[in-house]
């Protein structure tokens, strides 16, 4: 693993000369960053374009590669790194143990992965991908008998499976300040534990908060929709409204609040985008889920201490002056 620190990390192959391409990528990326063999699928180029987010004890990769082959082989086993990996993409994997077998995971479905055994993983189909490592010290004492986890372990249809995903899903998306990365860190270990059955009866914190993280990602693709309510997500997730409540209360506002914010703040975003000039603010209202426009400017103007048609001369005006 790296030094514990909390930063961000990015790679991308369409950076380096073409001729050097390869060899960069095999050598610093693969042996000297993930110790790893890498080799492509096919008679073609490497690609590797990724970020990664490093937080206490684990990192989160999230990215678009060429078809390949990682394999963590006796030499690379030198350093010593336990390390556990649980990686997601597009196509799934084919997975070989020696000792232990083949093994495969369907499209979407992790594949957990320990650095101190040998393996080979491949995959035809990675458009997307995403791989989580984490120190074997955070996991071990929440996971009987870890090292006994098949690599495909983690069904697709488990609960806290998605809650997982979703939640590193949704980090890449966002930049996290630095001191909530403790906090991220465990739980993210809460929510693999509880992927792999280790931890019974009440519900640890960090599945609460990949709960609510998934939620808002459900409100900020559905914000025009005038009908959503803590209801329809309730039985898009299998989770009682009052659960859905509860968890907003817990962040300091309430549902309703929480969708008002997010749709006002998408107007204002569209008022100051000198490309949505010409725009009707009543269309852009309307389409950011307000039915009501006397509800709707009276909102905006709460919020903004600004009517909508002020944001927008602001914005334009500032534009001209920036020429």
């Amino acid at each position: 693993m790296p030094p514990e620190s909390d930063s961000v990390a990015t790679f991308s192959a369409d950076d380096l000369p073409e001729r050097r391409r390869d060899e960069f990528i095999r050598d610093f990326y693969g042996r000297i960053q993930m110790r790893l063999l890498l080799k492509p699928q096919r008679d073609q180029s490497l690609q590797f374009n990724a970020k990664t987010l490093i937080m206490p004890g684990m990192m989160c990769t999230k990215g678009s590669v060429s078809p390949m082959t990682w394999e963590r082989t006796p030499e690379l086993m030198d350093d010593n790194n336990d390390d556990i990996i649980l990686t997601w993409n597009r196509g799934g994997y084919r997975l070989n143990m020696p000792g232990r077998g083949d093994f495969e995971t369907r499209p979407g479905t992790a594949a957990l992965v320990p650095m101190d055994r040998r393996f080979s993983i491949w995959t035809e189909d990675s458009r997307w991908t995403m791989a989580l490592q984490l120190k074997r010290s955070l996991l071990a004492p929440l996971v009987k008998h870890l090292d006994d986890v098949a690599p495909d372990g983690i069904g697709r249809s488990q609960p806290a499976h998605r809650l997982l995903f979703n939640y590193l899903w949704s980090l890449q998306q966002m930049d996290a300040p630095a001191a909530l990365a403790p906090m991220i860190t465990r739980h993210v270990t809460d929510l693999l534990a509880v992927s792999l059955g280790a931890i019974r009866g009440a519900m640890p914190p960090g599945v609460r908060a990949a709960r609510l993280a998934a939620i808002k990602q459900y409100v900020a693709r559905n914000l025009h929709d005038p009908g959503l309510s803590a209801e329809q997500i309730s039985r898009k997730f299998a989770i009682s409204s009052r659960y859905i409540r509860q968890l907003f209360a817990e962040d300091g506002t309430s549902f309703s609040d929480y969708v008002t914010d997010q749709r006002l703040a998408h107007v204002h975003g569209c008022l100051t985008d000198r490309r949505q000039a010409l725009r009707k603010i009543a269309d852009i209202a309307f389409e950011s889920g307000f039915t009501e426009p006397s509800t709707f400017y009276r909102q905006f103007r709460l919020r903004y201490a600004m009517t909508p048609s002020d944001v927008r001369l602001m914005a334009m005006t500032a534009a001209l002056a920036d020429g």
